[in-house]
């Protein structure tokens, strides 16, 4: 109906729109029988270095005075939030081994490392005196339907390389500028900075550009590559779902800042989460 709309009845594209979010309401007013439960994610840089594609040259010592402060500071702030679970970027299959470290933590027998999964996560369960922490991480295989030999090559006979250099250049920069502010800012205020709506609408955008349109009409090797990201994300989002036992639930997920425009997109879509935005939580 909206689409007839905008054709033969010469309303606005606007008023288009305010009915097609009133069927979204519509569909989320629905109720299912199952719990539902709220969820924030905080995207975070990786303390340890360069476990990424990108690799950061700017980098912070975690284990300074100062930094701890900040880290605590950081804490303070998500406080507010009030979870009543912490979820973090560790492999599900690792669930026992992360509880074990966790429980000695809570008694004071593990020293934390430098990973954010200890001074972030760690610390703010126990200072949340939560019993548990939950490792929802996993991995997506690569399937290709088709493959070539030498992928610049195959960009390059078919009128695509300069497009995507461009494009893995333009993120490469936008990345290490945005990564070089941390040295800059105290870490509660790159954490706002980093999980602002600005940085998080352009973050994974260099997935949608350039490389994915290698391929297409012919072999879409480009895009079959960037299909890996969005299952793992998918299959860290089943995860969730796995967790949630009650309408009590509060979610609070610490991850890489590249997954958060992905599972936003998919937790502002689920019938069993409420999305909450943790940026206002940050001021």
């Amino acid at each position: 109906m909206a689409i007839l709309c905008v054709v033969f009845s010469g309303c606005s594209h606007k008023e288009a729109r305010k009915e097609e979010n009133a069927k979204v309401l519509q569909t989320k007013s629905i109720e299912i029988k199952y719990p539902t439960a709220e969820v924030a994610i905080l995207g975070t840089f990786h303390f340890q270095s360069n476990v990424d594609a990108y690799k950061r040259k700017y980098h912070v010592d975690i284990s300074a005075e100062k930094t701890q402060q900040e880290i605590q500071e950081l804490l303070d702030h998500l406080k507010r939030f009030q979870p009543t679970k912490i979820a973090l970027e560790v492999p599900v299959k690792k669930q026992e081994k992360l509880d074990s470290l966790y429980q000695e933590y809570r008694k004071g027998n593990f020293e934390l490392p430098v990973p954010e999964m200890y001074q972030l996560g760690f610390r703010l369960a126990k200072q949340l005196d939560h019993p548990h922490i939950y490792g929802v991480d996993t991995q997506a295989p690569l399937h290709m339907e088709n493959r070539v030999a030498d992928w610049e090559q195959y960009a390059k006979e078919t009128g695509v390389y300069d497009k995507w250099r461009y494009f893995d250049s333009y993120f490469t920069g936008k990345y290490a500028s945005s990564d070089s502010l941390k040295t800059t800012m105290s870490l509660l205020d790159y954490y706002s900075f980093l999980n602002s709506k600005e940085v998080e609408d352009v973050s994974g955008q260099d997935k949608l550009n350039g490389m994915i349109q290698l391929g297409a009409g012919d072999s879409y090797i480009g895009a079959d590559g960037i299909t890996k990201d969005y299952r793992r994300n998918l299959r860290i989002y089943a995860n969730m779902l796995h967790l949630i036992e009650s309408d009590e639930d509060r979610f609070l997920m610490i991850y890489g800042s590249s997954h958060k425009r992905i599972l936003r997109h998919f937790f502002e879509d689920s019938l069993e989460f409420t999305y909450m935005d943790i940026s206002s939580y940050l001021k």
